[in-house]
């Protein structure tokens, strides 16, 4: 890995010269995080040029012609990479007044919810977590009360949308393709917030059975429902989610995730390592009455020993489809630091 990675972010490199992509978890706005990030890891000012060089493109030319809204490619997920950059001293600014046009475009988009009506729950759901974080950074009283009206409107739309594909596991490892987990981790952080809240208890309460008459069949799933679920467990009163969130607890064999669920090349935060260690390090820190014992060297050398690396490398087809934030090397890299700083 560590002799491959130069090259391939030359390769990266290379790439962003081409008709690239603006979003987030595939495109610049998930890089210039990366390569923030990175420039900090290796002491690398270069590096950091290149982050606001990328950054200086999405914001002057990508921002006006990009048509989507949402949070995966559009013009939402710019606006989280903004508030990220801004929130880990990466670049200054007000949030409010940087994220202001992008606030505008998103409302006038959605105001007469025409353009929602073809969005999945998923989009839905990421919309919502767009719009709470940016209700988290509001001061203005009057925007306040807008931004909660438009989550209360998308959030209407997202329960009508919830069928059983939305609750039911996907049939391999994915945090796009099994929504639950994410959708119970973002009513917990509307909880927190404390409106909508007799609203949101009454949606819980409605698809409570329909959620624990299902048991996923993958370790994994079990592993990102467990997570989803103990977020959302201080707001859950009635015994049989604690039944459940127990049950889910003791039926998770990390064996089983490392040994048969996981393949060589499954290493991304999308459908991968990256992601069990993420959310094994999340439960054990924040919820130790339910930590999971792991050893994280053992992912650590697992990530460095990947034919990945050399896939990426040597085949066109596969660094395509693996090179952003999410569902690429960079998000890899990153995690890969993160088990470096904190374990070992």
């Amino acid at each position: 890995m560590e002799h491959i990675l130069p090259k391939l972010t030359d390769k990266l490199l290379l790439s962003l010269r081409s008709n690239f992509p603006a979003g987030l978890f595939y495109g610049k706005m998930g890089l210039i995080i990366y390569f923030y990030h990175l420039s900090k890891i290796e002491s690398n000012p270069e590096y950091q040029s290149i982050a606001a060089e990328l950054l200086d493109q999405v914001l002057l030319r990508d921002l006006s012609s990009n048509h989507s809204i949402d949070v995966e490619d559009g013009l939402a997920g710019i606006g989280l990479g903004i508030t990220y950059l801004i929130k880990k001293q990466f670049v200054e600014g007000n949030i409010n007044e940087l994220l202001e046009v992008i606030d505008n475009a998103i409302y006038r988009r959605i105001a007469f919810q025409k353009d929602l009506c073809g969005f999945s729950a998923s989009q839905l759901l990421y919309l919502t977590g767009y719009w709470y974080i940016r209700l988290k950074e509001q001061t203005d009283t009057d925007m306040q009360i807008l931004y909660q009206d438009i989550i209360i409107n998308i959030l209407n739309m997202f329960y009508k949308q919830i069928d059983n594909k939305f609750l039911s596991e996907s049939h391999a490892f994915s945090i796009y393709h099994y929504p639950l987990p994410i959708s119970l981790w973002m009513f917990s952080k509307l909880l927190e917030a404390g409106f909508y809240n007799e609203k949101i208890c009454k949606i819980l309460d409605s698809l409570r059975l329909s959620i624990i008459s299902r048991f996923p069949s993958l370790h994994s799933n079990r592993l990102y429902l467990l997570w989803g679920m103990l977020n959302l467990k201080p707001f859950l009163y009635d015994a049989s989610w604690d039944k459940y969130i127990q049950l889910l607890r003791r039926e998770i064999s990390l064996d089983e995730i490392l040994g048969n669920e996981l393949k060589d090349r499954h290493l991304f935060i999308s459908n991968g390592l990256s992601a069990i260690y993420l959310l094994l390090h999340a439960i054990n820190q924040n919820f130790p009455s339910f930590s999971i014992p792991f050893d994280p060297e053992k992912i650590y050398n697992r990530m460095q020993c990947s034919d990945a690396w050399s896939a990426l490398l040597e085949r066109d087809y596969f660094y395509q489809i693996h090179h952003g934030l999410l569902n690429g090397f960079s998000g890899v890299q990153l995690v890969h630091e993160h088990i470096k700083r904190h374990y070992m």
